[in-house]
């Protein structure tokens, strides 16, 4: 001890305790670091029961949220962003609340969701950039099935603010309906793969050709594969993986595309090159029909398009209109259940795709004469609820987000009511001066 005789009395044992004290604070440190940046996933589940469908009977127009929200069961809104998918309740509350469930998992991204039918309801499918598929119970929060299929393995989330891209068009995650069941389609640069929707079951696997990661996509039971740099189209069969012939395009100078899907590259009913149209047949024979109209939409077996007067219906195979509505709108959006216009004035419009009479009408402008422009457009199923991404008019894609996008909430989710609401609830419709367009 000669060496601390310098020391006060007991000063060195005080120099080992303070020693000791960092010593243990930076294991403990070590300790909590890992924690936070260690892998891990939380699943927190319902606290509440399953929530009713509710009518909002406010004055305001539509929700206003910071993500684009999938609608399920008219009851749910599920959302994604980088690290976490999650839902909330009421379709129609103004913003985002506390979650009915959700789900996060770290470092893995979020790379694809997508919304499949089940016994028990429907099921929330997502994709993770470390290649896992998690399927999760929308009703009940809980995991339904799950399956470690490196077929993301590489990518990243690209959903931006909204997440709008993620929900409407994931890259790489698909659904297509079978004679018997739904299929979940994974792909990736090196393999695509078949699942059923409800149990998780991989149903088929197919390697393919190194050299690009093909931008694939499915309808009338197949999956349709682009082969790499060709112009080449090749079919599988949804439910088996069997190879059920290709296609190539007549023009060697322009690969073919999808057309008329239901919603991103899922259940398209069309193959385009340039202005030139195909039906996708079940058979997988591919059928020329009448050029698609620029703009047009799907619903159910109609194409819905542009005039110069308004829109119009037509069969899939011949251009006789089956119906017109006149108008000064812009088509926007349509599903089997509803096609969907947008006037100058802010004011939605719904029309029946067997008629085209006006069956539904929302304001989707908060105040007069807003000035934002379209991104993505997603009906509802119910045909209840249509969510508009709202960009900023003179937006550039390569801008930040907060350039990008109509201000911090720019999903708009416009509740749709039959014409009869306008005099019942004037609130919800006055900041749209042409809310009384006639059906």
């Amino acid at each position: 001890m000669a060496r601390l005789r310098w020391l006060p009395r007991w000063g060195w044992r005080r120099w080992l305790l303070v020693g000791l004290g960092i010593a243990a604070l930076l294991a403990g440190s070590g300790v909590i670091a890992y924690r936070v940046f260690a892998p891990h996933e939380l699943l927190t589940q319902p606290s509440v029961p399953y929530p009713e469908e509710q009518v909002v009977t406010d004055d305001r127009p539509f929700s206003e949220l910071r993500a684009a929200p999938l609608v399920v069961d008219g009851r749910l809104r599920v959302y994604a962003e980088q690290w976490r998918v999650w839902s909330d309740a009421p379709v129609g509350e103004r913003y985002e609340t506390t979650p009915y469930w959700a789900f996060r998992r770290w470092p893995a991204q979020v790379v694809g969701v997508v919304l499949a039918p089940a016994p028990t309801g429907d099921t929330v499918i997502t994709q993770w950039s470390d290649g896992e598929l998690v399927a999760l119970d929308a009703k009940r929060g809980v995991i339904a099935w799950r399956d470690a299929a490196p077929l993301a393995e590489g990518r990243s989330y690209d959903g931006r603010r909204t997440g709008a891209s993620v929900v409407y068009r994931p890259r790489s995650l698909f659904t297509v309906r079978t004679a018997d069941r739904t299929v979940v389609v994974a792909t990736g640069p090196t393999a695509v793969a078949g699942f059923d929707a409800t149990t998780g079951e991989q149903l088929w696997r197919r390697e393919l050709p190194g050299g690009c990661d093909p931008a694939a996509w499915t309808g009338a039971g197949m999956v349709v594969v682009p082969v790499c740099g060709t112009v080449e189209l090749r079919f599988f069969d949804a439910a088996t993986g069997a190879d059920r012939g290709g296609w190539t395009s007549p023009n060697p100078a322009v690969a073919p595309s999808p057309a008329l899907c239901e919603l991103g590259r899922s259940e398209c009913r069309l193959v385009t090159v340039r202005y030139k149209t195909w039906l996708l047949g079940a058979d997988a024979k591919v059928t020329s029909v009448p050029e698609l109209e620029r703009g047009a939409q799907l619903a159910g077996e109609r194409v819905i398009y542009q005039t110069g007067i308004g829109v119009a219906a037509r069969r899939l195979t011949d251009e006789t209109p089956l119906w017109r509505w006149d108008g000064q709108a812009k088509l926007i959006g349509a599903n089997t259940t509803g096609v969907y216009l947008l006037t100058n004035g802010g004011t939605v419009l719904e029309l029946s795709p067997a008629t085209g009479h006006l069956v539904a009408i929302g304001c989707a402008w908060s105040r007069p004469d807003e000035k934002w422009v379209l991104g993505y457009v997603y009906p509802s199923g119910a045909g209840t609820y249509l969510a508009l991404e709202r960009l900023n008019d003179i937006a550039r894609p390569g801008a930040e987000d907060q350039e990008y996008f109509y201000g911090p909430r720019p999903v708009a989710l416009v509740e749709l009511y039959s014409p009869t609401k306008v005099s019942v609830w004037p609130g919800k419709f006055e900041a749209c001066a042409d809310s009384g367009v006639p059906g």
